[in-house]
């Protein structure tokens, strides 16, 4: 079992659905997550409001994109769970 940082600390992950690129076409009412590319276009963010788990890559911990990615699927009313993938470091999570 996988341990992710949540707001509150440490937790055991227990999501059950697997990740699926975006690109793919996936659907919004899905079980499985949906992968962001740091570079995916903010227009494409407004279809995936009702998706269960979103995980947004970050390929470099300079790549600030997915934390505006984070922001603009907020904006658009996301309320799923949203998953940090690749490098971030502590600092830039609080």
């Amino acid at each position: 079992m996988s341990v992710i940082v949540t707001d509150t600390g440490f937790a055991a992950d227990d999501f059950q659905g697997g990740f699926v690129p975006l690109k793919g076409g996936v659907a919004n009412d899905c079980g499985y997550g949906i992968d962001l590319a740091s570079d995916t276009a903010p227009d494409a963010l407004a279809a995936l409001t009702n998706a269960p788990m979103i995980r947004i890559d970050f390929p470099t911990f300079a790549d600030g994109r997915g934390f505006t990615l984070a922001q603009l699927l907020g904006r658009a009313g996301y309320k799923g769970r949203l998953r940090a993938k690749g490098h971030i470091i502590a600092d830039q999570y609080a």
